[in-house]
């Protein structure tokens, strides 16, 4: 079954820090609340346009502040020698007892990620899917996440987000100004759709007094690889993948407290096999396969797959996509360095907004 890493039907409810509980009557209050704590009006003004960058051009891009390694033994339960590395096993979403990947993770481990959520009538907000920080405006994602909901206003993003349903130190919400999802994106459809060019910027409306995402220790942007960066070079590089979805398929009792992390390995999956799997030119749709046993799962939508570099700061590789099930088959990824120069020339774009 070809399933996107989402579930839209049975998701659980975020009361974003207890103010919707109030307005359980409608939309109007919930509406009145939003602007009030983000409102755009009065218009911020400023005399000097910000200048956008890439964050691969970013001094403290993919910087994780942490000593967080997700396969590495946890000092939670360590059952074997702790100075032997352990291979982490299974899914972001289950795994062994005895790794970092099986805990909440410390501050600074993910300071790239975000989370997406939906507001609706009723004051519930939904969480839909992960992202990753492209600068202080920007957000990269998947296109599919919108595939049922394109309207920038019902949307809203949190970066130093940790523990999704309670407030952490350095947590920042922002209302979507903009959805840019890639002209050619084709959704994945049974009677046809391939997904192909799965990827979307989300753009953030600064706050009413012009702020706009902060940089500390628990947020900061990702790095970005060179255009058609190949694969096959990150073999022997440490990759993860982080989510806050479902830590068993189709089961909404499985969802972590925290973002979990887990080790993958890139560049060892045949294209053959990839293609054979998915009865389709994988490569042709911008996508690559990576993982098995270890795998993204419904709700890990969006969220990166980065790897450490020689540099020793991490960088996006791929963007959660679609997979078969979870933890049985390699999973399907968007290859960002496909679309470097079409985040770029977005990038470029919003500057002269």
């Amino acid at each position: 079954m070809k399933v996107y890493r989402f579930w839209w039907q049975l998701i659980f409810i975020l009361k974003i820090s207890g103010c919707f509980g109030q307005f359980a009557n409608g939309v109007q209050p919930v509406k009145t609340y939003l602007e009030a704590l983000f409102s755009p009006t009065p218009p911020y003004q400023t005399t000097r346009k910000p200048k956008l960058k890439l964050s691969s051009n970013s001094a403290n891009c993919g910087v994780r502040s942490s000593s967080y390694l997700p396969h590495l033994p946890s000092q939670h339960n360590l059952v074997t020698d702790p100075r032997i590395p352990r291979r982490r096993r299974g899914r972001i979403v289950w795994g062994r007892n005895d790794t970092m990947g099986s805990f909440p993770a410390p501050r600074g481990s993910f300071p790239w990620m975000a989370s997406l959520f939906v507001l609706y009538n009723s004051g519930e907000a939904l969480f839909m899917c992960a992202a990753t920080i492209v600068n202080q405006h920007i957000l990269l994602t998947a296109a599919h996440c919108f595939t049922n909901n394109k309207t920038p206003e019902t949307w809203f993003a949190r970066v130093g987000d940790n523990f999704i349903l309670h407030h952490d130190p350095s947590e920042q919400t922002f209302r979507v100004k903009e959805i840019i999802i890639h002209e050619n994106f084709d959704p994945l459809k049974d009677n046809g759709g391939d997904g192909r060019h799965d990827i979307a910027l989300v753009i953030l409306r600064p706050h009413t007094n012009g702020a706009v995402i902060k940089y500390n220790q628990d947020v900061g942007p990702i790095c970005f690889p060179k255009s058609e960066f190949p694969l096959a070079n990150l073999y022997v590089n440490h990759c993860e993948i982080a989510g806050w979805g479902m830590t068993e398929y189709n089961n909404t009792s499985s969802y972590p407290d925290s973002v979990r992390g887990a080790r993958i390995q890139v560049g060892d999956v045949p294209k053959s096999y990839c293609n054979h799997l998915y009865q389709r030119n994988v490569q042709e749709t911008g996508k690559f396969c990576a993982g098995g046993q270890v795998d993204a799962c419904q709700e890990d939508s969006g969220g990166p797959l980065v790897c450490r570099l020689d540099d020793q700061r991490y960088y996006i590789i791929g963007i959660v996509s679609s997979g078969k099930g979870c933890g049985v088959y390699p999973g399907l990824y968007t290859e960002v360095s496909k679309y470097s120069n079409w985040v770029m020339n977005w990038v470029n774009e919003i500057t002269s907004w």
